[in-house]
Parts: structure tokens; sequence; C-alpha cells
């Protein structure tokens, strides 16, 4: 663990905005989406590396069993190994080896006046800000456009985020 603290504190801290002062955070959202859909997504790695973008990229390496590169690209990458926790309108991504040490936990609730799926994401991380507040917020609101939409909004596309190749004179 002491290591996970080491490499993530600096090279995924600094990919995140937000801060905390305590190991637990939360945030929450109303998705348009009948609880079941909603919960669904939430179980597979290819949606979880897809609103995580930038911070993680998972993958399933056995049933219940999710693993997640932090930082990914980077020299500094880290391995976490989760337990996929299904339980009554909850789903929790608990360390594989440490059940209390790290966790991401999801709870699914129905909207008020049908509106779709209430969806809280907290998390104990040991770094406080490896998910924190606006962290969090983005991963909800990437995760609800993509569901409602198909696709995450990116200003990839825009002019203002192209990138000069290097040949070009300014």
């Amino acid at each position: 663990m002491a290591a996970l603290i080491g490499k993530v504190a600096g090279s995924v801290v600094g990919s995140v905005v937000g801060s905390a002062s305590s190991g637990a955070n939360s945030q929450t959202m109303t998705i348009g989406l009948p609880r079941p859909e909603v919960e669904r997504f939430w179980r597979e790695p290819e949606n979880l590396s897809a609103v995580l973008d930038g911070i993680a990229d998972i993958r399933a390496v056995a049933p219940d069993r999710f693993e997640w590169a932090l930082a990914p690209g980077s020299d500094d990458t880290i391995i976490w190994e989760s337990a996929v926790v299904a339980e009554e309108n909850s789903l929790r991504f608990v360390d594989a080896t440490e059940a209390d040490a790290v966790q991401v936990q999801l709870n699914f609730a129905d909207a008020p006046r049908e509106q779709g799926t209430e969806v809280t994401i907290r998390a104990k991380t040991p770094i406080p800000d490896l998910l924190a507040g606006a962290g969090m917020f983005a991963v909800l609101y990437r995760a609800r456009a993509l569901m409602q939409t198909g696709e995450i909004p990116t200003l990839e596309s825009n002019p203002s985020a192209r990138k000069r190749p290097a040949t070009e004179e300014a």
C-alpha cells in the first residue's frame, strides 16, 4: 500500500481536480435511465475505463475481479486489483487483499418522480485527492453522458483543442 501512496501521489493526483480533508468523499447525480440499466453499466470494465479516462484503465482479470492501472501511460503506473462486491442497491470495488484499505462504492436509488436513478459514488482511498469532489463529479458526469447519449463530451475535435504540427510556422 505504501507503494500505491508514493507513486499515485506524484502522478494521478495532479490529473484530478478537487481536494478533501478525509479519506471518504461522495458525490450524487441523477441519470435518466432505469436502475437495472445503470447498475449494469458500472459492472463493465470498458465503461469504467471510459469514464475514468486519464485516471485509470480497468480490465477484468477473473469473474468479479478487476485490475485497475492508475496513471495509465506514465512511468509510475500503479496496478490495483479489486474485488467486485454486489449488494442490494450498491456495488463496491474493494481491495482484493485488504478489504478496508481502498474502496470505491456506488449506491443506486430510484430518483424522485420517476426521473431515473440517483447514483452516489463514495471513494475511500489512501490519497483523498485521488477521487475527490470535482473528480467524482467528472466521473458521474461522463457516465451520465455516455449512458444517455452514447458518447462522452470532449473538446478534441474543436479547433481550439487541436495541436499544430511541429513543422508549421507560427
